[in-house]
């Protein structure tokens, strides 16, 4: 799936869920709905750091391009050391896709997060907070978008950088954006160790949106299936589709609806 549906996916996927709870008379706080809706969508975009072409991977120019390649090689790695048939032949397909891509990476990173969270609190949770709106202001906003409002910090400063100054002015605007977003909510979200659950869920609901495409994704890691521990899986492929496809552009807009409806239910239920 495209870089924008894979962040629609996590925010409407939290929002939803949260709708659910709220529905069953647990409804969690605005806070922990608006934050863990922003964290899941910009979380959504982080399993494709394995690839030095994505959205995430491009946000900030050589630095995440060189973390991604990290990233891909050490996944690259991991595939051919956790199973043998991944090492030769048609099943070689480097580090995309790879660890990122399960459902144990996700449940792994989101452990992570939640616990440091719980022992950091707000001086761990802002940043992870802050670190996916940054993310999330990659995909919903344009660069001329952020340029903008990067420009609005030293007006006129950024142009007189020469080349490369619209990609910087574009960065220190969604920095902003995510700094507004943190200043808003600090000191008001209280306990934060439901970070983790945005972060993991953010991250599974990529593989779950990469699956629905012809390629699918090794969801199941590490368990053998057809003598393989990265077979890739996904829904029946009647149901698959291309990414950017027309198909794609239908499920964004069921997502959309989804995500308004249950916008709709929270206010109702406040």
């Amino acid at each position: 799936m495209l870089g924008k549906s894979h962040a629609l996916s996590g925010g409407v996927g939290w929002l939803a869920g949260s709708a659910l709870l709220a529905a069953a008379g647990h409804a969690p706080t605005a806070v922990a709905v608006v934050a863990g809706a922003a964290v899941s969508t910009g979380m959504a975009l982080a399993p494709d750091l394995d690839h030095p072409e994505s959205t995430i991977s491009r946000s900030l120019g050589p630095i995440t391009r060189w973390t991604a390649l990290g990233v891909a090689a050490t996944a690259a790695r991991l595939r051919g050391v956790s199973c043998r048939h991944c090492l030769t032949g048609r099943r070689a397909r480097g580090g995309h896709r790879g660890i990122t891509h399960t459902a144990t990476g996700a449940i792994i990173l989101g452990l992570l997060a939640g616990v440091l969270c719980a022992l950091a609190g707000p001086a761990a949770g802002l940043w992870i907070v802050g670190l996916s709106v940054w993310l999330a202001s990659h995909a919903a906003l344009s660069s001329g978008t952020r340029a903008r409002i990067g420009d609005m910090l030293l007006p006129g400063r950024f142009r007189r950088l020469g080349k490369g100054a619209h990609r910087f002015a574009a960065a220190v605007g969604a920095i902003l954006v995510a700094g507004v977003f943190v200043a808003a909510i600090h000191g008001s979200a209280g306990a934060w160790w439901w970070v983790g659950l945005a972060v993991s869920w953010g991250c599974l609901a990529h593989s779950l949106g990469d699956a629905l495409t012809f390629s699918a994704v090794p969801l199941c890691w590490p368990i053998r299936i057809r003598g393989c521990r990265w077979t890739p899986v996904g829904t029946p492929r009647w149901m698959r589709f291309r990414t950017g496809s027309p198909t794609e552009t239908v499920v964004v807009w069921l997502m959309a609806a989804v995500g308004v409806g249950s916008i709709l239910l929270l206010g109702a239920v406040w």
